[in-house]
């Protein structure tokens, strides 16, 4: 029973009075949104920014609702075609669900068509200010591939078979499953069982749970808003614009990926050329972010993506990647969806040696002088072609 005079969350449920508070604090981050340190030149970018709100509070209230309850874990698939945030690594799925450091659980994991999946125990969200793993494994470690079905048992006490170790502080499960040939086949399947509490009907709901789902769900927008925001502006600042960051790893990212980061800001008659050399690793890929908000792209409908299965390699056996708002008719360009400004993320998975970005702005008429001569042009009918495979790709990825 709380003190007098203190605030009672289960009866402030009970008379709707945390209902209207967390009205009010969504109302309030509206506001906050269309402040100077959020994007805001445009009538687009305002509109973006209240359907990103809407986006984040229709993701954390869904969270809350269906993927909180440790004792009956269920995965909440988000950075899909619905909830972006955080930029997102469009050559993956990602689903999280809720665990507890004693509890007993079995993922069981069809690989279908997924090429890779790394698993992650985590203490909390990024957002939130936890970045730390607790425990890290991944299909190739386990020595798992397409087509492949594989069982892991995460628990305190260790287990015969695959096994990941849980300790007290672990409160999230997240997987991330790849796809590097965007073809339209079969994702992966993933079930979350708890065995030691399997069967027991669950607790009807209290006030007290309501109000901590109220809880739960208004922070994690807030945090998210507030957090992504500045994470891109103070990463963009780091160096000139349209200039990449030096590869290096993040906390609370995958532990064998290193990350370069710019902000790319072009006129309509500009591209910037972005040349790495894609042998220093086995896996990597260049992606377009909206400022601010940090939502991927439009990566269905238009190439905001590329990655070492589908991006063309020059005699050199280097990779150059045209940016920019128009196309220029060259295989490895990046749609900005004729914005202004992006943010650009390169990622290398577990490299030889330090990658090296070299990024140059040039007028857009000039883009073949910068590119070597036996550079392919690519027309009209086979963009749409393209564009087609990748839409075919995700509406498979992403099925009912």
């Amino acid at each position: 029973m709380n003190e007098p005079g203190r605030p009672d969350p289960a009866h402030d449920v009970v008379d709707g009075t945390a209902w209207r508070a967390y009205c009010e604090r969504m109302a309030a981050l509206g506001d906050r949104i269309l402040e100077a340190d959020f994007p805001g030149a445009t009538d687009a970018d305002r509109a973006e920014g209240i359907r990103h709100l809407a986006n984040q509070v229709a993701c954390w209230l869904t969270y809350q609702l269906a993927a909180t309850d440790p004792q009956n874990p269920a995965f909440f698939t988000h950075n899909d075609l619905a909830y972006r945030w955080g930029g997102p690594n469009v050559d993956q799925n990602a689903r999280r669900a809720p665990i507890a450091g004693d509890g007993v659980y079995r993922l069981t994991v069809t690989m279908n068509a997924c090429e890779k999946f790394v698993l992650q125990v985590k203490p909390g969200d990024m957002h939130s200010g936890r970045t730390d793993i607790v425990a890290e494994t991944s299909s190739t470690a386990l020595g798992v591939g397409p087509g492949d079905t594989v069982e892991i048992i995460l628990s305190a006490v260790e287990q015969p078979g695959n096994w990941v170790r849980l300790t007290p502080e672990a409160r999230v499960l997240h997987v991330r499953d790849y796809y590097f040939d965007w073809k339209p086949e079969q994702p992966a399947m993933l079930a979350l069982e708890r065995l030691d509490t399997q069967g027991r009907p669950a607790a009807r709901v209290t006030p007290e749970r309501v109000a901590g789902m109220l809880e739960g769900a208004a922070t994690s927008v807030e945090n998210s808003i507030e957090v992504w925001n500045d994470w891109v502006r103070t990463t963009g600042d780091r160096q000139p614009v349209n200039t990449f960051s030096t590869p290096a790893t993040v906390a609370g990212g995958v532990k064998e990926v290193v990350y370069g980061f710019a902000r790319v800001r072009l006129r309509d008659d500009q591209v910037l050329i972005v040349e790495t050399d894609p042998r220093v690793s086995a896996q990597w890929d260049l992606q377009l972010y909206s400022p601010g908000w940090f939502e991927s792209l439009d990566f269905a409908n238009r190439q905001t993506s590329l990655n070492h299965v589908q991006a063309e390699a020059d005699p050199d056996g280097l990779i150059r990647v045209v940016i920019g708002a128009l196309d220029p008719g060259v295989p490895n360009w990046l749609d900005t969806e004729g914005r202004t400004e992006v943010f650009a993320t390169h990622r290398w998975l577990d490299p030889r040696e330090q990658p090296a970005v070299r990024a140059l702005v040039v007028p857009r008429g000039e883009v073949r002088e910068h590119l070597v001569p036996s550079t392919r042009t690519v027309d009209e009918p086979e963009r749409r072609d393209s564009m087609r495979r990748r839409s075919a790709h995700v509406s498979w990825r992403f099925r009912a």
